[in-house]
């Protein structure tokens, strides 16, 4: 046990955790304000109060945040994935340029494709640092280290020890990452339908956005995971919620 906790990948996890931490509370706070009468008087007879959503989502964020980075720490070593936490400006500019190319997507096509299917566009855009905040630590952070470093790492092994040609890790072929770069995409934008649903509406229009808006970015980040390492793919997307709220959204919406 000793050695466990004494090594990298126990406080690499424990780093993420802390920041699991503090984004999940940001995240109960930012969607306690969003929720509806009746999803308040759901929250208040399961634990009590709306603000007891407060600290479980900080000890069920750090908790899942940590056992999932763990995990993936060990099974990216096994598909020469990392983290990669040195810094590299050609990998910054790819970064930022992956984020930009994801941010005006989203937005570009909310305001010139899906625009009649979202009601609230109408009102404007009005900016919330909250909402900023959860995007860069919940998005940029804990979705990277469930999606990519947990997920897609998860896939690139089982299909390596399906389909590999052979053990050694440093000559997967490039087919078995963009397979598993498409379904953690695809995972993720599923994840969101259920949210999608109670907030927007399930017709096909708005499930089609669901899917390709939040699946789009996720492309760009496993890319960056594969060929730079997690780091990369956490500033890419941190700097795709940096663009579309403080950027393109006060200008198209």
């Amino acid at each position: 046990m000793l050695k466990i906790i004494k090594s990298k990948d126990f406080k690499t996890s424990l780093f993420f955790a802390l920041v699991g931490l503090v984004a999940s509370a940001l995240a109960a706070l930012y969607q306690m304000d969003l929720l509806s009468d009746d999803m308040k008087q759901e929250i208040i007879k399961q634990v009590g109060s709306i603000e007891m959503m407060v600290p479980i989502a900080m000890v069920q964020g750090a908790i899942l945040t940590f056992v999932a980075a763990f995990i993936g720490l060990k099974l990216a070593r096994k598909v020469n994935l990392k983290v990669n936490f040195k810094y590299d400006k050609q990998a910054v500019i790819l970064s930022v340029l992956i984020a930009f190319l994801a941010a005006l997507i989203i937005v570009g096509s909310d305001r010139f494709i899906f625009a009649q299917y979202l009601p609230n566009l109408s009102a404007g855009y009005n900016f919330s640092f909250m909402y900023l905040a959860v995007g860069l630590l919940y998005g940029g952070v804990i979705e990277e280290v469930l999606v990519r470093l947990f997920v897609m790492s998860l896939f690139v092994w089982v299909f390596k020890l399906l389909f590999a040609r052979s053990n050694d890790k440093e000559n997967i072929q490039g087919w078995i990452y963009w397979i598993a770069i498409f379904l953690a995409a695809a995972l993720f934008a599923a994840l969101h339908l259920p949210v999608t649903f109670q907030t927007i509406g399930s017709s096909f229009p708005i499930i089609i956005r669901c899917m390709v808006l939040n699946g789009i970015g996720g492309i760009g980040f496993g890319y960056l995971y594969w060929k730079k390492g997690l780091s990369y793919s956490i500033v890419a997307h941190a700097t795709t919620h940096v663009f579309m709220q403080l950027v393109l959204m006060p200008i198209f919406l």
